[in-house]
């Protein structure tokens, strides 16, 4: 009788532990989160302190046994936390540390180009590092994340605005730049700038002041992230989003009629109220479009073909991680990236490398579709945006919000799944 009495007080006490160590551990990840929006920047040049407090925020969530047993390929272990396939888990070591051994040993890149190499695939493939932590806490991710990217790139957006010194009622005079921070490329701004309009219609009541709060709130920072976007011009991001627009538009039209009067009534305002800034940005797009086209999209990708196709052994294993090439993209300088997640594999790591990405792509676009429904919608759009722009334009593939968006999607999937 003594013993039952006195595991009936200790277990309370683990299990309350428990709870106490999982949520310490979520605050330390949404911590380094807005501290990246907050004093960091999508692609550091030089990592300082902000940097290395991320880093070690971001260790206490994942936990240092995770992550030895993800970079390390502990295969077997990682199975028993089913939170992505085993072979997608071997496909990532096979790319990190074959990329490891091409750039370092085989081709002797400076151990700083490797490193920076290193760092995108593992935020690509950041979803194997986040989920099992995520999976074993008991606070409800699924709802977190998107409002967490979203405050992010409002956060971004607002330094971006308080660095040039400009209001967003000056968008549309002139390209802005922000001293190579490139504040307002971050994924998490271009998914505000869609996820923060659409929720403000998709969670609005007509009969609740609250709600009406809240979604004039969200629209609001949905106008400063896609406002930050006009500054600079960014046309894949803008079309994307106005296309999001239109697609949360029909979809909704066959649903409520009060939303739809409320999106044509948003439309009208906004375009009475913000017309000068909307049509002065859509003629500098227009000049940009004319003057620079493709931005060297097109000869960097055939740069990318042709440097790889060079031997047998790069046609199939690629330069790399630090590999080196001269981009016709920005004037012939020798860099390490591309404009595309796509010809980065391809140049980084072959077709072997490329082939493991497209797996993990298809993969995510097999759950996207199983995920799709009325109540995802604003999620997936919002996903979708960031995604195909990394994929195809921007060398916004390899930041840790990219990362984040994808782990999103993946959740998107367990979410049906475990229902």
């Amino acid at each position: 009788m003594n013993q039952k009495a006195t595991m009936n007080v200790i277990v309370p006490q683990i299990y309350m532990k428990s709870i106490g160590i999982n949520t310490l551990s979520s605050l330390a990840f949404i911590f380094a989160m807005l501290i990246y929006a907050g004093f960091s920047a999508p692609f550091p040049a030089n990592p300082g302190v902000a940097e290395v407090l991320i880093a070690f925020l971001l260790v206490i969530f994942v936990t240092i046994p995770t992550s030895v047993i993800v970079i390390g390929g502990g295969f077997t272990l990682y199975k028993q936390y089913f939170a992505m396939p085993v072979w997608l888990h071997l496909s990532f070591f096979l790319l990190l540390w074959w990329g490891v051994f091409n750039g370092g040993v085989v081709y002797a890149w400076g151990l700083n180009d490797v490193v920076r190499d290193v760092i995108p695939c593992i935020y690509l493939f950041v979803p194997l590092l986040l989920l099992p932590t995520i999976n074993r806490s008991k606070m409800n991710w699924l709802y977190i994340l998107p409002w967490l990217l979203s405050l992010m790139g409002v956060i971004m957006a607002v330094r971006f605005y308080y660095v040039v010194q400009i209001s967003p009622f000056e968008i549309g005079k002139m390209y802005y730049f922000d001293n190579f921070l490139y504040l307002s490329y971050d994924p998490s701004v271009s998914f505000a700038s869609v996820f923060l309009p659409i929720m403000a219609v998709h969670t609005w009541r007509s009969k609740s002041l609250i709600r009406w709060i809240c979604s004039l709130l969200m629209l609001m920072g949905g106008v400063l992230a896609l406002g930050s976007l006009m500054a600079v011009a960014q046309r894949a991001p803008l079309g994307l989003a106005a296309f999001s627009y239109f697609v949360y538009f029909l979809m909704i039209s066959r649903k409520s009629i009060k939303k739809i009067m409320l999106l044509l009534a948003l439309a009208i305002v906004i375009g009475a109220a913000a017309q000068h800034q909307i049509q002065s940005s859509y003629d500098l797009l227009m000049a940009k479009q004319e003057n620079f086209g493709l931005n060297g999209k097109t000869d960097e990708m055939m740069t990318v073909i042709k440097e790889t196709s060079g031997s047998v052994y790069s046609l199939l294993f690629g330069m790399g991680w630090g590999g080196l090439f001269h981009d016709p993209a920005v004037n012939n300088i020798k860099v390490s990236y591309t404009h595309s997640a796509v010809t980065f594999f391809l140049l980084k790591g072959g077709i072997f490398g490329l082939t493991i990405f497209v797996s993990y792509l298809f993969w995510l676009l097999r759950n996207l579709l199983k995920s799709m429904n009325i109540q995802n919608l604003p999620y997936i759009l919002s996903c979708l945006v960031p995604l195909m722009i990394g994929l195809l334009f921007q060398v916004s593939y390899k930041t840790l919000s990219y990362g984040i968006i994808l782990t999103l999607l993946c959740l998107l999937y367990q979410q049906r799944t475990s229902n």
